[in-house]
Formats: structure tokens, sequence, C-alpha cells
């Protein structure tokens, strides 16, 4: 069972982030996906079945848990998969999950998905956040299963040392670190998802939908450009539409595939 490795939101190899994508004919069980998720060790593998032409069921594992929704391994899977003689011409692909339904768009060289934009609530820094951050807030809100963190300057952002242990423990999915770009950027963010296995993600589309509407209240526009500022980096365009957010990045398919059925196929920290 052959494994693609992508890296979106990426120009080249070995940037943005990394993603599995494994296509099966038919729904494998719940164990053996999350065992071989941890076998490949990458942040996100996404697991999908075709059911009808374009569309395909999708659904997504950390190396340590189930997640309701990536962004960036979905835009992994429609890199693969509009590489396939199965959608040869098409632009446009359905992904049906148990959080919902996402279409991904190829756009130039870029791939694009929406998302449904998320709830702001403005709020005092919750108890134990900003000590486990180990920074100062200059304004903080919160989502359905997210915090967000707006720091003074994007040197503050690339400067968090975070508790992880600290952070995991608590009550949030993840934790989101923001401030006003420099010049190439509208605006810049890291993301942490200690709690799913993830320490530091690298690109984060989800966390993405969550800091779109945020800067364009503040900056008054509704197409942005971002950067993480993560290890690996990672550059994306976000565009705030009505009830929706999307999000377009780019994706580069590496030059090898890996099959799951061999057992001495599990990746190692350099192909990572």
């Amino acid at each position: 069972m052959p494994v693609h490795v992508v890296d979106a939101f990426a120009d080249s190899r070995f940037k943005g982030n990394p993603a599995a994508v494994v296509r099966t004919t038919a729904a494998l069980p719940l164990d053996v996906m999350q065992s071989r998720a941890h076998r490949i060790g990458l942040p996100t593998t996404a697991f999908v079945v075709p059911t009808d032409p374009g569309t395909y069921r999708i659904r997504w594992f950390t190396p340590h848990a189930e997640i309701n929704l990536c962004g960036h391994a979905t835009i992994a899977a429609a890199r693969c998969l509009f590489g396939r003689e199965e959608n040869a011409g098409a632009d446009r692909l359905r992904f049906e999950s148990d959080n919902g339904v996402l279409f991904a768009e190829r756009e130039g060289d870029l791939v694009a998905i929406d998302l449904p934009k998320p709830e702001i609530t403005g709020t005092d820094p919750p108890p134990g956040l900003l000590e486990a951050l180990g920074t100062d807030a200059v304004s903080c809100a919160v989502f359905s299963d997210d915090v967000l963190v707006e720091l003074k300057s994007a040197q503050a952002v690339a400067a968090v040392r975070p508790d992880f242990d600290a952070l995991a423990r608590l009550p949030f999915r993840g934790h989101i670190v923001t401030a006003r770009g420099e010049a190439g950027a509208d605006f810049v963010s890291r993301t942490f998802f200690p709690s799913l296995g993830v320490n530091e993600d690298q690109v984060c589309v989800t966390a993405h939908c969550k800091l779109a509407p945020f800067w364009a209240r503040r900056l008054g526009r509704r197409r942005l450009v971002a950067l993480q500022l993560s290890e690996r980096g990672g550059r994306l365009e976000v565009a705030e539409l009505g009830d929706r957010v999307r999000v377009l990045g780019s994706a580069v398919l590496r030059d090898s595939d890996h099959d799951l059925d061999d057992q001495s196929a599990v990746l190692t920290d350099g192909e990572k």
C-alpha cells in the first residue's frame, strides 16, 4: 500500500508542512489507520477512499490521535489525486468527512480549499496560558477549540519557546500566537498542538481560518498573505468570503513513495 509524501505550502521539498497521503479502495479499520499514521510519523496522515467520480471519503490522523479536520493534509491529498488518471482534466475534488464536506480546487499552480469561518470571542488570557507560552499578550481570543494570542511583533512570535507540557494541560486543542507582518506578509503566526502529539505544527490551515477574520478586521482587507514562522516555514494566502475562508498554497510531491505493507517502510527523520 503506497504512501505519498507531500510538502504543503512549500516552494521546494522538505519545506512547509509535510503530510502523508494513503489512498485505499476500501475503508481501513480505525486501529490500522492509527498504527500506520504512527509508523509514518509525519504531523498528519490523510486516508482517502474514492466513493464517486471526483469524490473521496477522508480521515486525518496524527501519530497519536485522529483529528476532526486537517487542511494541509487535505491540500496534500488533492495534490496527489489531481495527478491521477481518474481525475484527468478535473479542477475540483470533493472530500467528505465526519466534520462536513470540503472542496479542493486548482488555482494556477496552487491548491485552494475553503472552510467554515469560526466565531471569534475576545477574552482575557486564560489562567496559565501566557506563563506556558512565556510571553506577553496584546490581545486574546478563543474559538470552539483553539485559543489565539496576539503579540507585539513578528520578532516576539519567532521568540516564543513554550512549555509544551503546560500547554497540553490547558483546555484547548491548539494555541496560536500571531502578530502583524512585515515586508511581504500581512501577518505571521505559529501554532502549537501538544495535546495531539504535535508540539508545533509547521503550517496550520485550520488556524488560518481563525487568523483570516481576525486580521481582516484589523487590516480592512479580505485577501491576505501569511507567513508561518515555524522551523520549516510556510507561505499561504487567505481570503475571507462571508461565512467561509479560502486558503491557498503550493504542494510539492516528493520524488519517491513508500510502501506501508513493507515493514521497513517507516519514514526516517531525514525524510520528514
